[in-house]
């Protein structure tokens, strides 16, 4: 349904006569949050559209997630890596280093799957399409590991993952966790206009509900 100021504040459900399976999450974004993702994101996700789909092919894990992890790490600017923001090339606290960009997509790839599954059990190569909530719960461990499940917090209140994903999700804060390994400081404002799913489905991703 959308208000009068032009602010959607549900998602429709669109399921075809006689279908069966999950029906398909209609992304209906708040104006500001599309407005947003068309003028930040989807210049720079054009272009790196066909490396993540190379490596994606390579990986077994959707382009349209590793074109989000990379929003979400770097801006997609090819110069850096979206493994930990870092410029590419460079030494990481863990001895990690990644010089080229297919490279770092690779290991957020990996990084995806096995913490994916780890803290939430969910398969990312399956081939099938994930629900929101699973998307929401990749980005999550993505990003905090298994920190929102040790403190019974669900990803669909994890900013990272569904900042601007409708009306009630925007202007959120970091889950206010007692967490000193979190990499971010909790109960802080997230200061983005939106988080990883909403940049998924920017980029036509068929969502289940």
């Amino acid at each position: 349904m959308v208000t009068s100021a032009g602010i959607v504040t549900t998602a429709r459900i669109a399921r075809a006569p006689g279908a069966r399976g999950p029906a398909r999450y209609q992304s209906q974004l708040p104006h500001a949050v599309t407005t947003a993702l068309f003028a930040n994101s989807k210049a720079p996700l054009a272009r790196g559209e066909h490396l993540y789909r190379d490596v994606a092919a390579c990986t077994g894990v959707g382009w349209e997630l590793l074109a989000a992890a990379d929003w979400m790490q770097c801006k997609a600017d090819p110069r850096y890596s979206p493994v930990h923001g870092e410029k590419l090339g460079s030494l990481n606290q863990d001895g990690t280093t990644y010089p080229t960009k297919s490279a770092a997509l690779t290991q957020c790839a990996c990084d995806l799957v096995e913490l994916t599954a780890a803290v939430y059990g969910i398969d990312l190569t399956a081939r099938r399409r994930l629900s929101v909530r699973e998307l929401a719960g990749a980005f999550a461990a993505f990003r905090w590991g298994a920190i929102l499940r040790r403190h019974g917090v669900s990803p669909m209140e994890f900013p990272y993952s569904v900042a601007g994903l409708t009306a009630q999700h925007q202007k959120m804060h970091w889950p206010a966790v007692d967490a000193p390994d979190a990499p971010d400081r909790p109960g802080g404002r997230f200061r983005p206009p939106f988080g990883a799913v909403p940049v998924v489905l920017s980029l036509d991703y068929p969502a289940t509900v």
